[in-house]
């Protein structure tokens, strides 16, 4: 019987030790990245976000963009916003698209801005609503112009062709 060096049995030890780390830390990495997106969105990959008090200052050098409006912990919204940044970077858009998210803010104050200082009309100051979970605004010469509210519950299909049809490019 042959015998086997001793170096080889620390080679094994460290081989192991190694790979036992490596994964170990694929783990921690895994949970905190799952963990990160739980709290926030991923439309931040694709578009800038703005802030509630810098959408008066935005209008006036942007006539024309698109504001997505929902919380960054809602889970209901989590697969649809997964399909609308594909569908963004499909289309070419993340420069006419801005994210707003709602967590952390006053959403009813937010709310009223929208409808009194940014609504072009009555019947779209009627159409701003706070109890969906997603919505978007077309802002076309700094007012809301059209509304999309539960935005979650459109099809990718019939959300790519009202974008179209805003002409926002």
């Amino acid at each position: 019987m042959r015998k086997v060096p001793f170096k080889n049995y620390v080679i094994l030890a460290v081989i192991i030790l190694l790979t036992v780390t490596f994964v170990f830390y694929l783990r921690s990495w895994f949970n905190t990245s799952k963990e990160y997106y739980a709290q926030n969105s991923v439309m931040t990959q694709v578009v800038r976000e703005i802030k509630s008090e810098e959408i008066a200052n935005y209008t006036l050098e942007n006539q024309k963009f698109i504001l997505y409006v929902s919380s960054g912990q809602n889970s209901v919204v989590k697969n649809f916003e997964d399909d609308l940044r594909d569908l963004i970077k499909k289309m070419e858009l993340g420069e006419e698209v801005l994210y707003m998210n709602l967590d952390g803010i006053d959403t009813d104050a937010f709310y009223n801005s929208l409808k009194d200082r940014f609504a072009a009309n009555t019947k779209i100051k009627n159409q701003i609503s706070v109890d969906t979970p997603a919505n978007m605004y077309l802002f076309t010469d700094g007012k809301v112009t059209a509304v999309l509210n539960n935005v979650n519950n459109y099809s990718m299909k019939r959300l790519e062709t009202i974008i179209d049809s805003w002409e926002i490019k």
